[in-house]
């Protein structure tokens, strides 16, 4: 299961112990929020589950519990499901476009007064309804919504799925961690994480770091028609890539090697699927980095300071 999610999305609203993988963590009493960054500690962890590789927390919407929602630093966008907002009545305020792997799907905004993810009151004043149930059939469980990365408010963070947690750090007393490589980023593309890759002999592409996405690399399909020598062996395998919007063709085989973090990677699994709506219109190919990937690393994103720490550390994952 693939999602991207990008859109006509509000900017950073800065205004305002392990479980099993059948136990959602408990919703905690928030102490804590975006909107006063100066009273948070200099490092607030946030105990998530991890369900088939992706990263959850109980969700509370104007203090109400609207169920589990995944940290997605794949979308712009904070999302609840359409059965949710329905559920807690939660009004229409206009609508927008999002842009998935299928392409774009119209939806509604629902105003909010605030929402709580693992305890942390996050940014943001409207959920975008968006209906996950394609979704929450592919993993086995409700998905009740999305926190997207501009819910932190542009603050540092870590990712460490090793144990299933989520760090935010304050502005004023960041450093990034001692002795990992730091590595530049841009943030330009609506807020998303996205990092400068080398595949094959030289051909350099962007990458999307996509929490919300299980494949281990995806790269557009014009990389295997301009670029064939880059695959270890020819397109293996046929199939669609679902997700927001529908669903896209895909070519499933293994890229001969890639760099990146510093690492040269070999015989990795790619997808080859059609870019959609901004990410085909980019002068150099943009594809994405999904959760089975990303579980190697522990990620320290700072999306101010365009950086990002990555500490290669491959390994069993706590489920």
């Amino acid at each position: 299961m693939s999602l991207l999610l990008t859109g006509c999305a509000p900017g950073p609203d800065t205004g305002r112990g392990h479980t099993n993988r059948n136990a959602a963590p408990p919703l905690q009493t928030v102490t804590f929020s975006i909107r006063r960054p100066e009273q948070l500690p200099e490092a607030l962890k946030i105990q998530l589950r991890n369900h088939r590789g992706y990263l959850f927390a109980r969700a509370k919407v104007d203090g109400r519990d609207a169920g589990l929602f995944m940290f997605d630093t794949g979308s712009s966008l904070n999302v609840v499901s359409t059965g949710v907002a329905g559920r807690l009545s939660l009004p229409t305020g206009g609508g927008s476009t999002a842009t998935g792997v299928g392409g774009k799907q119209a939806f509604d905004f629902r105003p909010i007064r605030s929402l709580e993810f693992g305890g942390l009151d996050v940014a943001g004043d409207k959920l975008a309804a968006i209906s996950l149930h394609t979704m929450s059939a592919a993993l086995g469980t409700s998905v009740s919504g999305l926190v997207g990365i501009n819910a932190l408010g542009g603050l540092p963070f870590a990712l460490d799925y090793r144990d299933s947690t989520l760090t935010v750090y304050r502005r004023d007393t960041f450093e990034g961690p001692e002795g990992v490589p730091a590595f530049p980023a841009r943030f330009d593309l609506v807020g998303l994480p996205v990092i400068e890759a080398e595949v094959g002999n030289g051909h350099k592409v962007w990458l999307i770091l996509d929490s919300g996405a299980d494949n281990e690399l995806t790269l557009p399909r014009r990389c295997l028609e301009d670029w064939p020598q880059i695959v270890a062996v020819p397109g293996s395998g046929a199939g669609a890539s679902s997700g927001i919007g529908g669903s896209v063709a895909s070519t499933r085989t293994w890229l001969g090697s890639i760099k990146l973090f510093g690492l040269d990677l070999k015989n990795t699994p790619v997808v080859f699927e059609k870019s959609t709506g901004a990410l085909a219109n980019q002068s150099k190919p943009i594809g994405r980095i999904g959760g089975a990937m990303l579980k190697n690393f522990k990620l320290t994103i700072d999306p101010r300071g365009r950086r990002i720490w990555a500490q290669w550390l491959p390994g069993e994952i706590q489920e």
